[in-house]
């Protein structure tokens, strides 16, 4: 931005000229590959003995089909099959077109991503605005209609003004049937605008190249007897098994495409396009083009600088997996092996070549989000080594999705042992005591241990993993934030776990390594009291609720999970109680730091300080019924003015308006 603002004022009109006469004459369909989601539907997964055979198949299909998008002669449509071994899997590809073939390609790239999330499903049906994408367990390729799939839909726009009103009806249906008419006889695709009258009406209308005449003629007047239905709406879209019909009082297409256009003839279109600007216009591009090289040079020197500097931390040969061999370590991700699911994806066990157990996390990617969890979770704890903390061991990014590689804890997550009813094992009071004081030592490392400060900031029993010996390990740092040694805090969006969130960071965002302190002091009340800090507790107060209550009548023990039956020590679970309560206090200097709490947890001659009373919720706080976002920070608000223990500071930000 420093650089832009050095340009002479006289010569901003030039560029603002040279902007406004060049869209003149390039189409927006060319830069736009109209990759947005008009449909997307899954079938039923496969069955589980076809998983793994049905995975390798369906990459062959797509493999196949993306090297006939690249081919210059033959981008706008594909299909391709496997039938040996079984299962069988046949799949096809179109595009529309108006589309050049950067941009087929691109709708393409969308596509494919869409229908590996659909996996294990043995069909999809996926519609963008460009482009269409059928796999399925049998061949199609003749289908036209399919009563029970075919879909249609039309927007919610309507005209108030009956008589209007009726205008435009006529107006869409008058235009529906003549971009059938123009498709018939017009190679299977077709555009129509139908100008004059109150607004025009743009439609689009292509069948899909492997039926013939009869099965397009059959799909076309289907869809537009449908369609017809949708004349009082400004857009309406048919998405049948054999054509695709839209239309609309928005240009949505390219008007001027070419048939068969490569790469070579679209960039002869751009070119004598800009052939046709003034001579002061191709001045201002020489102008203008030499301020832009110099920008976007500056801008990929810094984009190479962050892959490079990405690519360096994700693949180093000691962090680096084949996609493939994750694959075949897991059974291709079969749901025998699958160990648990979260919110970014899911985990599975997997055996490598050389006998070693792993777990795989499979990232979601619907969205930039993995990015940011796939760069955590790699550049936070690649370097780390402690005994309490997860081990990473690599990654994978070259095939479809992107893996993570952890050592592999046999024990499940500690909410799975703790929690779960009529299970087997108890812990006892000493599992207990180790599990604390090692996720203890385990955050007190994280802290700075390490040389590095990294904020967990979703630290909670299921992110507690257990190993063999029921030594703690923390997983799970897609929400963790790393902050410089001389920042104090950070100021960031709310993420994590409610009932585990500290209060000045739930209300204001601010968040510091006493965030995951409190956490903690949560953490620490659960696993001695064997019960969850639920916050929509219906006709129960909360667990931090009924421990203070203790403590403050002097029988902290009582808190004490019943499953123990009395066989603890008393002074030892008084004093992790009241280090719990500690941990959980509002005020946010008021909280220990983490290596002060294993000093506590580690030395029984230490003097606890007495507690104040934590900023805890409960269902008379929070109706179970109130579980909207809004309602709860209503509700807590509410409850931080009326709480006196909590610093005047924070109440006062309570208030502030959202």
């Amino acid at each position: 931005m420093q650089f832009l603002v050095r340009i002479p004022r006289n010569l901003i009109w030039v560029i603002w000229m040279f902007i406004i006469t060049l869209s003149m004459f390039v189409s927006r369909s060319h830069s736009s590959s109209r990759s947005s989601e008009s449909l997307y539907k899954c079938g039923p997964p496969a069955k589980v003995s076809d998983n793994r055979n049905f995975r390798q198949n369906f990459d062959a299909v797509m493999g196949n089909i993306s090297e006939q998008i690249m081919d210059d002669h033959h981008y706008h449509f594909a299909l391709h099959y496997v039938v040996s071994p079984a299962p069988q899997v046949y799949a096809y590809m179109q595009c529309h077109e108006d589309l050049s073939q950067t941009d087929c390609e691109s709708c393409f790239s969308a596509l494919k991503q869409k229908a590996n999330r659909c996996l294990p499903s043995d069909s999809a049906r996926i519609f963008l605005d460009g482009c269409f994408l059928r796999y399925d367990n049998y061949d199609f390729f003749g289908e036209a209609v399919d009563p029970i799939h075919d879909k249609f839909n039309c927007s919610a726009r309507h005209l108030d003004d009956e008589s209007l009103s009726k205008q435009f009806e006529e107006k869409v249906i008058e235009v529906i049937t003549n971009v059938t008419i123009v498709t018939k006889s017009n190679g299977r695709f077709g555009q129509v605008e139908g100008k004059g009258g109150i607004a025009t009406v743009y439609a689009l209308a292509q069948c899909l190249k492997f039926l013939d005449n009869k099965g397009c003629s059959q799909c076309l007047d289907e869809a537009a007897l449908r369609l017809k239905g949708c004349s009082k709406s400004g857009e309406g879209r048919a998405m049948f098994a054999g054509c695709y019909v839209r239309f609309s009082t928005e240009r949505f297409f390219n008007p001027n495409y070419q048939k068969k256009e490569t790469r070579k003839n679209n960039t002869k279109l751009i070119l004598s396009n800009i052939s046709k600007l003034v001579m002061a216009g191709v001045c201002a591009f020489t102008f203008l083009s030499s301020i832009g090289a110099c920008i976007g040079y500056k801008r990929l020197s810094e984009m190479r600088k962050g892959q490079v500097l990405l690519g360096t931390v994700l693949c180093t040969s000691s962090l680096n997996f084949k996609y493939e061999i994750l694959e075949r370590a897991t059974d291709f991700f079969d749901n025998s092996r699958k160990l648990g699911q979260g919110g970014a994806g899911s985990v599975f066990r997997g055996t490598l070549p050389d006998g070693r157990n792993i777990a795989v996390k499979r990232l979601f990617f619907n969205s930039r989000q993995w990015v940011d969890q796939f760069f955590n979770e790699v550049n936070l704890i690649s370097g780390i080594q402690h005994k309490n903390v997860v081990r990473l061991l690599g990654c994978s990014i070259e095939g479809p999705e992107s893996l993570l590689v952890y050592e592999y804890v046999p024990n499940r997550s500690l909410d799975q042992i703790l929690f779960v009813k009529n299970t087997i094992h108890i812990l006892s009071w000493q599992q207990r005591f180790t599990i604390i004081c090692g996720t203890a030592e385990g955050l007190a490392h994280l802290h700075g241990g390490s040389g590095i400060k990294i904020i967990h900031r979703d630290i909670k029993t299921s992110n507690i993993l257990l190993d063999e010996k029921l030594t703690p390990k923390i997983a799970d740092f897609g929400l963790a934030r790393h902050v410089a040694p001389d920042k104090t805090h950070v100021s960031t969006g709310i993420a994590g776990t409610l009932g585990y969130m500290a209060p000045e960071y739930l209300v204001r965002g601010q968040l510091t390594e006493k965030a995951d302190v409190y956490a903690f002091g949560v953490l620490v009340i659960e696993v001695a009291s064997g019960r969850r800090n639920s916050v929509f507790s219906e006709g129960s107060s909360s667990v931090l609720h009924t421990v203070w209550k203790h403590y403050k009548a002097n029988r902290i023990t009582q808190s004490m999970d019943p499953g123990l039956t009395g066989r603890f020590p008393e002074n030892e679970a008084s004093r992790v109680l009241q280090i719990g309560l500690l941990c959980t206090q509002a005020p946010v200097a008021l909280r220990p730091s983490m290596a002060e709490v294993v000093h506590m947890l580690n030395n029984i001659d230490y003097e606890i300080p007495p507690p104040k009373q934590p900023p805890f919720l409960n269902a008379s706080v929070i109706s179970p019924s109130d579980n909207s976002k809004d309602s709860m920070m209503s509700s807590f608000k509410s409850f931080v003015a009326e709480s006196p223990e909590i610093d005047h500071s924070l109440k006062m930000k309570a208030f502030e308006p959202s």
